[in-house]
């Protein structure tokens, strides 16, 4: 083999590895943008314009791995964070048809948004890790579930992170550390 034929290799070999580190690299692909839609209905009982959102919210269904979208409407309150409230309970309500990855019995317990940290704080009743099923698929369904739909919906919320009984945990089946903030990996949903 002559030196230009090895140079050659050499500088084509490097060539793919770059090409093979930058798609490794790459974020995954989102869904595409969505915000929320702002609606009206007028209140049949003083002539009030109450204030709605139409919501994407995304369910793990049986027929399929990734979260399927249905769309909700919520009546906006004056406060930002009740209405966090409000799409977290459409949430744990689920549906139909729909799988809601988070044990009978867990309840939200309050949640605070911080805004210089664009962090949405998630406080669940101490009913969340006793009766968790446990497995690492079932931690990361349950956690996914959570940060990809509020983090979809609410462009300022950029990661969510999850309390017990008003304290920070270690896990919640003993597999997903749950010390930290969690950003959004929307390769669980999958768009219309």
């Amino acid at each position: 083999m002559t030196k230009r034929t090895r140079t050659a290799l050499l500088v084509s070999a490097v060539v793919v590895a770059l090409i093979l580190a930058a798609l490794l690299l790459l974020p995954r692909r989102k869904p595409s943008a969505f915000a929320p839609e702002q609606l009206s209905h007028g209140d049949e009982t003083g002539g009030r314009i109450a204030e709605f959102i139409k919501v994407k919210i995304f369910f793990i269904t049986e027929t399929s791995p990734a979260m399927s979208p249905v769309y909700r409407e919520i009546e906006v309150p004056e406060i930002r964070e009740e209405l966090y409230r409000k799409f977290v309970s459409l949430l744990l309500a689920g549906g139909e048809g729909r799988i809601v990855p988070v044990p009978s019995g867990a309840q939200l317990r309050s949640l605070h948004y911080l805004v210089g940290k664009e962090m949405l704080i998630l406080d669940f009743n101490e009913l969340l890790a006793a009766s968790f099923p446990g497995g690492t698929t079932a931690e990361m369904e349950f956690i996914y579930f959570m940060v990809d739909n509020i983090c979809y919906n609410f462009r300022e919320i950029k990661k969510v992170k999850f309390l017990i009984g008003g304290n920070e945990s270690k896990t919640l089946a003993g597999h997903v550390d749950l010390e930290k903030p969690f950003f959004p990996d929307f390769s669980w949903l999958k768009d219309e």
